[in-house]
């Protein structure tokens, strides 16, 4: 399986021969990431908002297009990638208007969870999808996202082996959200490994022996 980070919470998961988009921007109206103009068989989009989630406008055509909030409870699948989704809320209210979707994914023998805009500490029920998860691609900036003081409850509730951030500041996001550092901060126990790639090749074979934090640099 190979994850790419374009930017913010956009990714391209390669996996059976399978190219899968997740949340991609508008450029340049985020901000200043560049258009994620590439082919697409999927595009998986965890909630409605076109600047920063939903901008399909960008991508080359033909794919499909799965919109998490709408996936049942018993998921779906696409070409041998089994989907899932899980509904939660961008703040700690859980008001109506807020829902966003976390989505999972079974390929290759590996299990990925992507937090999408999670705002809120999980309930069993929303959690128990995700647990166990081998790579878990989670927000990094704080709120109206998940909040630094959640993130080792969290993690530790989830127990994933490679955490890849995203959704934190950086010179081409207009969002006032908070850099890395702040996110690296809140589990000083993990290590981290900045490899200064955009992209990580995971199988079972090389996933580490312990959670790991796994920083990529965007791709647009």
């Amino acid at each position: 399986m190979q994850i790419t980070w374009y930017g913010h919470a956009a990714f391209l998961i390669e996996t059976n021969h399978v190219r899968m988009i997740l949340d991609p921007y508008r450029s340049p109206d985020c901000g200043g990431y560049e258009p994620i103009a590439e082919p697409a068989d999927l595009v998986i989009v965890s909630h409605e908002n076109d600047r920063y989630h939903s901008h399909v406008g960008q991508i080359v055509p033909p794919f499909e297009t799965i919109r998490a909030l709408e996936i049942g409870p018993d998921g779906t699948t696409f070409q041998d990638v089994e989907i899932g989704a899980v509904m939660v809320y961008e703040t700690p209210e859980r008001l109506a208007g807020d829902e966003v979707a976390m989505v999972h994914l079974r390929s290759e023998g590996l299990h990925l969870a992507f937090l999408g805009d999670l705002g809120h500490d999980l309930t069993t029920d929303e959690l128990e999808p995700i647990r166990g998860a081998d790579v878990l691609l989670v927000p990094a900036g704080g709120p109206p996202t998940l909040d630094f003081s959640s993130i080792p409850s969290l993690l530790a509730a989830i127990r994933p082996r490679i955490v890849i951030p995203m959704h934190y500041k950086t010179p081409k996001i207009d969002l006032n959200i908070q850099p890395i550092e702040r996110f690296l901060e809140t589990i000083p126990d993990v290590p981290v490994i900045r490899d200064r790639t955009s992209s990580l090749e995971v199988t079972r074979d090389n996933l580490p022996e312990a959670m790991t934090v796994i920083r990529l640099e965007y791709a647009r």
